[in-house]
């Protein structure tokens, strides 16, 4: 006569199938088996991540110590991650600034890191009412064109960069040129200005917008003026995430 199987037997027969694994002791003949929650015990801070390492490995990842920083991918991290701070967006990072004089100034080794440039210019006078003018990598060939008052200048040596009646250095120039270090298209800049003269009104505002007919990543900038020096004024260069 078979034996009818009891809840006991079954649990028995559970266990004795259970074998000594990562977190397991005992188990088979012993009739006692002991599974430990090493996971539970690598935690001991509120915010802490138990990450993988490798095959069948884990180990703590500490909450970030500072307030909004997520977590990020680091292939060089021995967990493959890490708190960081996040990526701020159209922050500035200031690249040169110098004064401007003399027949020209050309800034070089501009990082090409950053998604845009920003150029600033103060208070800039020329010797006579030419109008201030940029080139870029020291190209001097015929390769600029500017949109001015709906008018446009074509296969020019630079590109007009400030108003050209300006008679004193009360003035304030800004221009973007967007996507700048990029070697598949030609550059473009927009370029925005007030400007003081002696007739009235007594300042000029105006817009510029140009190119550069290059596909090359632009590294340098050079200040200049149509004809004669510059007398003053003071830039200033930024990168743009």
């Amino acid at each position: 006569m078979t034996k009818a199987r009891t809840l006991a037997d079954n649990f028995a027969a559970d266990i004795n199938g259970i074998t000594a694994g990562t977190g397991i002791t005992g188990g088979g003949t012993s009739g006692t088996v002991t599974v430990t929650n090493s996971m539970a015990t690598a935690i001991d801070a509120k915010g802490d991540l138990v990450v993988g390492t490798g095959a069948d490995t884990f180990s703590r990842l500490a909450v970030a110590s500072t307030a909004g920083y997520l977590l990020s991918v680091d292939s060089g991290e021995s967990t493959g991650l890490k708190w960081a701070a996040p990526a701020s967006s159209g922050s500035l990072t200031q690249l040169a600034t110098g004064t401007l004089s003399g027949a020209e100034v050309t800034v070089s080794s501009i990082s090409g890191s950053y998604k845009q440039l920003q150029i600033v210019v103060r208070d800039v006078l020329g010797a006579n009412q030419s109008a201030l003018r940029l080139r870029f990598n020291g190209d001097a060939g015929a390769n600029y064109q500017t949109g001015v008052a709906g008018a446009f200048t074509y296969a020019e040596s630079s590109m007009i960069f400030a108003s050209q009646t300006h008679t004193s250095g009360d003035s304030l120039i800004w221009a973007e040129i967007p996507d700048y270090a990029n070697t598949a298209t030609p550059k473009i800049m927009r370029t925005f200005g007030v400007t003081q003269n002696s007739g009235t009104p007594n300042y000029n505002l105006f817009t510029h917008f140009s190119s550069w007919n290059d596909t090359s990543a632009i590294n340098s900038v050079t200040f200049r003026y149509g004809s004669g020096n510059i007398a003053s004024g003071t830039y200033f260069i930024y990168g743009v995430n």
